[in-house]
């Protein structure tokens, strides 16, 4: 075995070559499929005009699900053509036992780099976005509460710009690695990205139990008025975590564990790019769920509503239902619930 192909070794195994891609692209592909149905049905909810859909966000959320969408589709397609092209050039390296092709392709192939760099970009513009609407969320959830939105904002800001400065350090050695100067801005730019992906996991998981934390007071407050006290631990904990937006960060915060404890000829496919899809897929499944009337926002109508009517009667004889009429705008089961409400209330 020569030096070169001994050197060359772990790009030249099964799992590198063959395994390791399709597995990753297998991943992929499932969480990407998953994802083009949600947004069909997302979008489809959104261009739907409904008595109750004057909301002045939708046409903001409307627009960035679409670019969070087109995004993600770039994404997939640059990923796609990166590890085919890499396993063609592994697998040839292989069949013909000429190795400077290979050598050649992961030191300095520009298209390699081109790749990379959109894969980085496009994962920079992905999370800036899903970002963005994950804490509009959050401060609508929290009343509008300034206080809860300009911390977050500010700590994205931060993280982001981090991310994207470590992007370019990457991009700019990645060009040619066999420059030693290269290869030292590459190696900074690396740690410093993986640095700003722990301070992006840790502030989307703030983003997260913020918002969590407020679901869970608003169904606490609904039970406490006797609605939806079937509710099971179970189920009560699943919708958590759908509204709050959980699984970006839960994706992030695996795929880092992952990456820094698990050696990669052991772990069997790529979570990076699970990653991109989940930053798209979160806020798209908060907003189908709002839209099917099943989000949080209903059941804090709900809670203003019992609140108001519980204030005490005016004099007369005249109850607090009679001279107001309360709107909601949550699902029917809900109002009917409501209104059991009311009545045990007002008599």
């Amino acid at each position: 075995m020569s030096s070169l192909e001994e050197a060359l070794a772990p790009y030249l195994s099964v799992q590198m070559t063959i395994v390791g891609q399709i597995s990753s692209l297998s991943a992929m592909y499932f969480f990407y499929g998953f994802y083009v149905l949600l947004f069909c049905a997302c979008v489809y909810m959104m261009l739907q005009r409904q008595p109750d859909d004057d909301q002045p966000n939708r046409g903001l959320y409307l627009s960035l699900t679409v670019i969070l969408f087109m995004f993600s589709t770039v994404f997939v397609v640059v990923y796609t053509i990166d590890l085919v092209h890499g396993s063609i050039v592994s697998f040839t390296a292989v069949k013909t036992r000429e190795y400077e092709p290979l050598l050649d392709f992961l030191t300095h192939d520009v298209e390699r780099t081109t790749l990379f760099c959109l894969e980085l970009l496009f994962y920079a513009f992905v999370n800036i976005a899903a970002e963005f609407m994950l804490i509009h969320r959050c401060y609508l959830i929290w009343g509008s509460n300034k206080r809860v939105a300009l911390p977050l904002i500010v700590a994205s800001v931060l993280t982001n710009a981090v991310g994207i400065a470590s992007t370019i350090a990457s991009i700019v050695g990645y060009r040619d690695t066999t420059v030693e100067s290269n290869q030292m801005l590459y190696d900074i730019g690396i740690a410093i990205n993986g640095g700003g992906q722990i301070a992006n996991a840790v502030v989307n998981s703030i983003i997260t139990l913020l918002t969590a934390g407020r679901i869970w007071w608003t169904y606490r407050q609904v039970r406490a008025h006797g609605i939806y006290t079937s509710d099971t631990l179970v189920h009560s904990v699943s919708r958590i975590i759908l509204e709050s937006g959980s699984l970006y960060p839960i994706v992030s915060i695996a795929s880092l564990i992952v990456q820094n404890v698990v050696p990669v000829m052991v772990f069997p496919f790529d979570l990076f790019p699970l990653v991109v899809l989940s930053a798209g897929i979160s806020p798209t499944l908060v907003i189908v769920r709002a839209k099917l009337g099943k989000n949080v926002e209903s059941l804090q109508e709900q809670v203003s509503d019992i609140h108001f009517i519980s204030r005490p009667a005016p004099r007369g004889g005249t109850s607090a239902l009679s001279q107001s009429q309360v709107h909601s705008i949550g699902n029917p089961m809900g109002e009917a619930e409501v209104d059991e409400a009311k009545e045990a209330i007002v008599v």
